[in-house]
C-alpha cells in the first residue's frame, strides 16, 4: 500500500556517481548532473565541494524533498524500498552531521567508467552503450548524437586527472559499485583494483558489479584481496525474450556463466550474488516465468529494479489499456510467489500511477519507439512478446 514517503538520504555526504559520459550526479536516480562538471578536467572532490551538492544537502537537513530525487519519491508513494532507504540501510554504521552542508568523506564512488558495452539493451541508449552508438551512427550517419555521446564515453581512457583523484582518495573509499557500459569490458576498473590491492587497502571495500552476464573476465584473482565483492546480473526475462530486450545476449551463455562464478565461491572467493531484475513494460507480464526460472537459478537474492527512463517503458506510463490485464497477472504472481508479495504489491501501485497521467496514454510512443529500433534490427516484438503486443495494437 502507498505510504508516508520523504526523510534524510546519506548518499549527498558520502557519494557520488560517474555517469558513462564523464558528468557526475548524486546518484544513479538523481534526475540531471552536477552542472559544470566534466571528468577530463574536473576531480569528484570539486564536484562533491559543488554549490549544487551544498543546496541539495542544505534541502535534506530541512527535510524538503528535493525535486531531482523524485525518483526515489515516486517510489516510496508506491510503497517500494527506495534506493534512498537500501542505502540508509547499507550504511547505517556510518555518523554523518546532516548539518555539514559541506559534506562528509567520499566513501562511495559508484563508476560509469565509459560506455563499453556487447549489448544493445532495449531499454539502454547510445549513451551508455558503444554497441547501441555504432548502431545509431551506421543507421543516422556520423552527424547523430551518437557520435558524440561514443566519443564523450571515452573519458576514462583520456583523463588521467580523475584516475590520480581517485588513487588519491582511496584510503577513505569503502564501498565501489561498477555499473555500464558492461563493467568486465572496462580494463579501467580492473586496473584501479590492482592498485587499490598493491597499496593495502582493498581488504577495506566492498564492491558491487552490475553486469549483464554474458561476460566471464580472467583477472578474477584481485577480488581475493577484497573485502567483500557482489555481483549482480541484470535479467529481465527468459529465453527468446531475454535475447530480445538484451540485443545481443545469448541466454545459454549467461545462464553457462551464472554457474561458473558461482564455483567461484565453493573455491573460496569472497562472492555473493543478486539478480536485478528492472521491471517495464516489456516484462512485467511475464513474472511468473522470470521468477520461476528465478528459482533454479541458484541465487536467492532478487532484487526488484523500475524502470524510469526511458520512460516509454516505465509502469509508470502504462498504456491505460494495460493496467486492467495487468492488475490480474501481478494478482497471480502474488499467490504463485508469496515470498515476493510486498515488493509486487509495490509494482501495482506504481503502475496504478500511470492512471494519472493528464495526457491519456493509448501506447503510441511505445509502439513507435519498438517499432523503430525492431526495423533497425530485423526482429520483431510480436513474436517474441505477443501477448503484450497485442495489449498495445503492435
Amino acid at each position: 500500500m502507498a505510504r508516508e514517503y520523504g526523510g534524510k538520504c546519506i548518499l549527498p555526504w558520502i557519494s557520488l556517481e560517474t555517469t558513462p559520459l564523464g558528468q557526475v550526479r548524486p546518484c544513479c536516480l538523481a534526475v540531471g548532473e552536477v552542472p559544470n562538471i566534466d571528468l577530463n578536467k574536473n576531480t569528484l572532490e570539486e564536484a562533491f565541494r559543488s554549490p549544487y551538492m551544498t543546496s541539495l544537502r542544505k534541502a535534506f537537513s530541512e527535510d524538503k524533498l528535493p525535486g531531482q530525487c523524485q525518483r526515489c519519491w515516486s517510489e516510496e508513494k508506491a510503497g517500494k524500498k527506495s534506493k534512498r532507504e537500501y542505502m540508509l540501510e547499507k550504511f547505517k554504521h556510518v555518523e554523518v552531521d546532516y548539518t555539514n552542508l559541506e559534506g562528509e568523506t567520499l566513501q562511495f564512488l559508484d563508476l560509469k567508467l565509459g560506455n563499453i558495452c556487447n549489448l544493445k539493451c532495449r531499454i539502454c541508449g547510445s549513451w551508455s552503450s558503444s554497441k547501441w552508438a555504432q548502431e545509431e551512427i551506421t543507421e543516422y550517419g556520423k552527424g547523430h548524437e551518437a557520435s558524440k555521446w561514443l566519443k564523450q564515453g571515452q573519458w576514462p581512457r583520456k583523463s588521467n586527472k580523475f584516475w590520480e583523484h581517485v588513487d588519491s582518495i582511496l584510503p577513505d573509499i569503502k564501498y565501489f559499485e561498477f555499473t555500464g557500459g558492461e563493467p568486465f569490458l572496462i580494463k579501467q576498473h580492473f586496473d584501479l583494483l590492482e592498485r587499490a590491492a598493491e597499496s593495502g587497502y582493498a581488504k577495506d571495500i566492498d564492491i558491487h558489479y552490475n553486469t549483464n552476464g554474458t561476460q566471464y573476465p580472467k583477472q578474477l584473482d584481485v577480488w581475493k584481496h577484497f573485502k567483500h565483492v557482489q555481483i549482480a546480473f541484470s535479467i529481465d526475462n527468459v529465453g527468446e525474450r531475454f535475447e530480445y530486450e538484451r540485443d545481443g545476449a545469448k541466454w545459454a551463455t549467461v545462464n553457462r556463466n551464472i554457474k561458473k562464478f558461482l564455483a567461484l565461491k565453493e573455491q573460496g572467493y569472497p562472492l555473493s550474488f543478486q539478480i536485478c531484475v528492472t521491471w517495464n513494460v516489456q516484462n512485467i507480464f511475464y513474472m511468473n516465468d522470470f521468477l520461476t526460472w528465478a528459482k533454479t537459478s541458484g541465487i536467492d537474492d532478487i532484487h526488484f529494479n523500475l524502470m524510469h527512463d526511458p520512460w516509454e517503458f516505465s509502469l509508470s506510463r502504462l498504456p491505460r489499456s494495460m493496467v486492467a490485464p495487468l492488475m490480474l497477472v501481478l494478482q497471480k504472481c502474488q499467490i504463485l510467489h508469496p515470498g515476493y508479495r510486498d515488493q509486487i504489491i509495490s509494482l501495482k501501485e506504481f503502475a496504478m500511477t500511470s492512471l494519472n497521467d493528464d495526457n491519456a496514454n493509448t501506447g503510441e510512443a511505445l509502439r513507435k519507439k519498438l517499432d523503430q529500433t525492431d526495423i533497425q534490427r530485423g526482429v520483431v516484438f510480436a513474436e517474441t512478446h505477443p501477448e503484450v503486443a497485442k495489449m498495445i495494437g503492435y
